[in-house]
């Protein structure tokens, strides 16, 4: 059970990871003047994908541990 909770923290973190990425990403975009007048829609982007890995990981552990913290270096409080 523990080798589950592992892989779990690992789908969480690069969840995490992949969501730093791609809202830097997008949003490093958004600041290039070749994409100004898509800027808008960069800047969600970037937003929209942040926000999905972020959830998405979560969910993913949410599923196979249980109650976790939302943030992949906390523990959940009881």
């Amino acid at each position: 059970m523990e080798i589950i909770k592992k892989i779990a923290l690992a789908v969480h973190w690069i969840g995490f990871i992949c969501a730093i990425f791609l809202g830097l990403l997008f949003i490093g975009w958004a600041l290039v003047p070749e994409f100004a007048d898509r800027r808008v829609l960069m800047f969600s982007l970037g937003i929209f994908g942040c926000f999905s890995c972020l959830g998405f990981g979560w969910l993913a552990r949410f599923i196979i541990v249980g109650k976790v913290h939302f943030l992949p270096w906390k523990k959940p409080s009881n």
